[in-house]
């Protein structure tokens, strides 16, 4: 394959544009083409952590029994829209298995083979866009309401520490030292020492856009209505503006990817995973970790513009309308964790989390075509992931052995 032909991306989200950046570092002209500016989608309200130390899928063993709960609590940590249920089986079929205890250590360590190594991908990035001073490393505390919760989660942690993982369990007494603020209630909890998180997502997103365009790259607000194939893959994209030619296409459309991956003769399945936050500009006190309230599977984020709950997962498809009363649950969980908690002023958001059914994202060279390439399906790890998805892109597409095994990534592996 041609080492310096130019490169188009459909996508510019966080998982786009560390794609092209890197992409660009290795000296190829890089076009990335959206429907919305740079971090207007997914990225503009994640969570903000970077876990390298932190490999959780979604699916854990007995969730199939938990489904039927799911279906009757619209407001509970997961959903299914009941009207989207019979659309969701498929993928659901696929879903409920990988959370089996044969599966899940296969799980955990596809995962972590490529949270381990992401600062280190992300670090080259962050610096050129001079975002590094915007990185906290400060840890993550997963706290617990009491003991018996906390030893309920204790086999998926086991799974991490036999994997040589760093998190480490706290005591009521270096839990308080931590974090003196924290109500009573809270007595225990894991501590991820290696843990990131970033002051503003969306920052970082824009950041490295700009960076990008003052190293000559182009991003195009367009909208791909269809895909003209050749007998050697794409030729060009069409959009609401435009034919535009094609030599080297990367799709990193989040949710939406699996649509044009078909075109392309490539089935993913991926679903849209609605998620929520709330951001709280003046909560009374300060937080001096990033957390994760276990009991309600809610993170917490101190950013620049407030103090961050990010969290459900919601399963309604990817072109429906957001649900407010779970953004209020949200808020509700903030103020149950912090009683007394000022919510005054406080934001709401929404956006679609591209959710693969094993927790493992999609980063392969398409079967078909050699001059096609998939990065999406990162769920709630966009922010961790991808930098990772930019370099082993960028490894596939010089033809050059990968820092990891890819199969586990593969699209068509299902």
């Amino acid at each position: 394959m041609n080492a310096t032909a130019p490169v188009t991306i459909i996508g510019a989200g966080v998982v786009g544009m560390a794609t092209a950046l890197t992409l660009q570092r290795e000296g190829r002209q890089v076009t990335v083409i959206d429907r919305l500016p740079p971090g207007e989608g997914c990225s503009f309200g994640n969570a903000g952590g970077i876990g390298v130390d932190h490999a959780f899928p979604v699916a854990t063993p007995g969730m199939f029994k938990r489904v039927p709960r799911y279906l009757l609590d619209p407001l509970g940590p997961l959903a299914l829209k009941p009207t989207y249920f019979p659309r969701l089986v498929p993928w659901l079929l696929r879903f409920l298995p990988t959370g089996s205890t044969a599966r899940i250590g296969s799980t955990i360590e596809a995962l972590g083979a490529i949270q381990h190594i992401a600062y280190d991908c992300w670090q080259p990035l962050l610096k050129d866009a001079r975002l590094l001073d915007e990185i906290s490393h400060t840890g993550c505390i997963n706290v617990y309401e009491n003991e018996a919760n906390l030893e309920a989660d204790l086999p998926i942690w086991q799974m991490l520490w036999e994997r040589g993982y760093k998190s480490q369990r706290l005591n009521t007494s270096e839990l308080r030292q931590m974090e003196p603020g924290l109500p009573q209630k809270y007595t225990c909890a894991i501590f991820e020492p290696e843990f990131r998180h970033v002051a503003d997502p969306f920052k970082i997103v824009t950041t490295l856009a700009e960076t990008f365009q003052r190293n000559g790259g182009t991003i195009l607000r367009e909208m791909v209505s269809a895909i003209e194939m050749g007998p050697e893959g794409p030729r060009s994209l069409r959009t609401n503006r435009a034919v535009r030619p094609v030599e080297n296409l990367v799709v990193a459309a989040g949710a939406f990817s699996h649509r044009l991956a078909k075109l392309m003769g490539s089935k993913a399945p991926v679903e849209s995973g609605k998620g929520y936050h709330v951001t709280l500009p003046n909560p009374g006190f300060d937080l001096r970790h990033f957390m994760v309230a276990a009991e309600h599977q809610v993170a917490i984020t101190p950013m620049s513009m407030g103090l961050r709950f990010a969290g459900t997962l919601e399963f309604a498809g990817v072109d429906s309308p957001a649900d407010w009363r779970r953004a209020d649950a949200v808020l509700k969980v903030a103020q149950r964790v912090f009683p007394g908690i000022q919510t005054e002023g406080y934001t709401q958001w929404s956006g679609d989390r591209p959710m693969m059914p094993d927790s493992v994202p999609v980063i392969s060279r398409a079967p078909r075509f050699r001059n096609v390439f998939y990065a999406f399906g990162s769920g709630h790890y966009g922010l961790t992931q991808a930098a990772v998805c930019g370099r082993l892109v960028a490894d596939m597409m010089s033809d050059r052995p990968s820092v990891i095994d890819l199969k586990p990534y593969r699209i068509d592996r299902f």
